[in-house]
């Protein structure tokens, strides 16, 4: 990655605008040594160059489009466009190392399949216009190779792509299972709270009021300083088993599932998305624990894998009587949601506990309501 003041550039896009540049001073270059600077061709080459790398950097930018895919793929058009100008003004068959870099953009948007059986269309572009436009020669020659050049670009970019989504897959499995043994290790020591503060009420407790209802019988039938230590010893006692209902009563209450923990490990360096997490809630359910953890996580991989977001924002609080679960990403407005089985099992899951998932897109891109009722 390199920085460009505020900006950052890619291996791949700064690669491509070295090449960009040798294509377009060359081409320029002799272009205007046969027809001079004031050329009309030459004027226009240039502007078409310029268009090329503007609408290049507009497609490839980290930054979401209010409607991510329609701009994508308008850009993507006319880049297209602005390369067969090129052809035409160009007699030069190498601008056709600029089809290629086009194609290298490709696999973002549709299957490698799909792209490998059109390639010979865009790519024979530079064979009817170099053959019978600038009748050039050897110009099926020169479209065949640079045609392997597209192919060899579509599988290069499609291998980078699959390894990047293994490695998002594997991490993300990573957090999954690192949030998932958070989650665990705090229901065990909730279950451990639970176990003790049921020994000590039953055992302490019980031998507690059984000591006191003793001293209280001892105290009637003694008389003088002796009724007097007696009754001593059952405030004591009374005293004792107040701390040990008060001890069991705040054991109790401190036995709640810290759910933020586990929520930041699955939240924590999630590639190419900023989260930002605020959760108020402490709960006691594991169930519920379990489901808003799980909603969480379908949500980062809907946003990964279907958009183009780069920031998330997840709030979890208590409404009244309801758990809320509010996620909103700025992926861009899209026309509608696909339900996967992620998002369905999320939904049953979240159906099963009495609670309900809303998803919807607005300006900013998906936002994700979930709701459940707060265990008694």
């Amino acid at each position: 990655m390199f920085k460009l003041g505020p900006y950052r550039l890619s291996v791949e896009t700064v690669s491509a605008l070295i090449t960009w540049a040798m294509v377009a001073g060359s081409s320029l270059y002799f272009m205007q040594q046969s027809l001079g600077w004031t050329h009309w061709r030459v004027s226009l080459l240039a502007g078409l160059y310029l268009g090329y790398i503007v609408l290049f950097m507009l497609a490839t930018r980290e930054q979401c489009y209010q409607r991510e895919w329609q701009v994508r793929v308008t850009l993507l058009s006319m880049l297209f466009l602005v390369v067969l100008a090129i052809y035409f003004i160009s007699p030069y068959m190498y601008n056709a190392i600029l089809m290629v870099i086009w194609s290298a953009l490709l696999p973002y948007f549709i299957s490698f399949r799909r792209a490998f059986f059109l390639s010979p269309l865009w790519s024979s572009a530079a064979y009817f216009i170099g053959e019978f436009y600038w009748q050039e020669e050897m110009s099926a020659l020169s479209a065949l190779l640079y045609w392997t050049f597209n192919v060899f670009a579509l599988v290069m970019v499609n291998v980078s792509l699959q390894e990047k989504k293994a490695k998002e897959a594997a991490n993300q499995l990573n957090r999954e299972l690192m949030a998932t043994q958070a989650l665990l290790s705090e229901a065990n020591k909730q279950a451990e709270r639970t176990r003790i503060a049921r020994n000590i009420h039953d055992l302490l407790g019980h031998h507690l009021t059984a000591l006191s209802i003793n001293l209280q019988v001892a105290s009637r039938k003694a008389e003088g300083e002796v009724k007097q230590s007696v009754e001593q010893c059952h405030a004591i006692a009374s005293l004792l088993l107040s701390d040990v209902r008060e001890a069991v009563s705040e054991i109790r209450e401190k036995s709640s599932i810290h759910l933020k923990s586990a929520l930041e490990l699955l939240t924590r360096e999630v590639p190419r998305l900023e989260v930002a997490l605020d959760c108020q809630v402490e709960l006691d359910d594991m169930e519920q624990a379990h489901a808003l953890l799980m909603c969480v996580q379908e949500s980062l991989t809907n946003s990964l894998r279907h958009s183009r977001a780069n920031r998330m924002r997840i709030d979890l609080y208590q409404s009244g009587n309801a758990l809320m679960l509010h996620m909103q990403d700025n992926g861009g407005e899209q026309k509608s949601l696909q339900p996967g089985n992620g998002i369905k099992g999320i939904c049953e899951r979240i159906e099963e506990l009495g609670g309900k998932v809303e998803f919807m897109f607005n300006q900013q891109g998906l936002c994700t309501y979930a709701s459940l009722p707060v265990a008694s």
